[in-house]
């Protein structure tokens, strides 16, 4: 089946659920899988990837595991000064 022949058959099957729990499991899903950026590399990011990078980010920083830097280095490394 073609995408967008798969776009409208997949719509019409949700127009007629009547199942909240199935409407909210289907909306969760998109959530998850929605791509919301790309990687350096050019990879797609997911939501769910984001909030676990963001989610892995705050917890290194809590314990002090992670590298900072203040604005001023990053000028001073940006502009190779």
């Amino acid at each position: 089946m073609k995408t967008e022949a798969l776009k409208i058959s997949v719509a019409q099957r949700v127009l007629n659920l009547s199942d909240d729990g199935l409407l909210k499991k289907i909306s969760r899903l998109l959530d998850e899988e929605n791509i919301v950026g790309f990687d350096t590399d050019g990879n797609p990011i997911t939501n769910k990837d984001f909030v676990q990078d963001i989610n892995s980010a705050l917890l290194q920083l809590k314990e002090e595991n992670m590298e900072t830097y203040s604005s001023d280095e990053v000028k001073r490394r940006i502009l190779g000064q």
